[in-house]
């Protein structure tokens, strides 16, 4: 679960910063996917439940790479709440959702 933070937390980052590219070539999430999935890791209280298209995404995504911008300050920047990234996979019943 939290992999899928780390997903969408690096790929918010990586908007933000410029680096989306090298984050769609070494952790194989696209930028549409990010985008997809941003109103379910949203601040609010009633986040959207992930969509199929951001579910597809995150199944072709390299999680443990996503990992390594966890922390990065830009995603609370960017209105990402990591507790529900990191809830992602389980939610898209993803077999395979390795912690951060």
């Amino acid at each position: 679960m939290e992999k899928a933070v780390a997903l969408f937390f690096v790929l918010s980052v990586l908007l933000s910063s410029g680096e989306l590219a090298a984050a769609e070539s070494s952790c194989k999430m696209t930028e549409q996917g990010m985008i997809a999935c941003l109103p379910s890791m949203a601040d609010g209280k009633s986040p959207a439940a992930p969509s199929p298209k951001c579910c597809a995404a995150l199944a072709k995504a390299d999680l443990p790479c996503l990992c390594k911008y966890k922390d990065s300050p830009a995603l609370r920047q960017l209105g990402i709440n990591p507790k529900l990234a990191v809830q992602l996979p389980v939610k898209c019943k993803l077999s395979s959702h390795p912690a951060c």
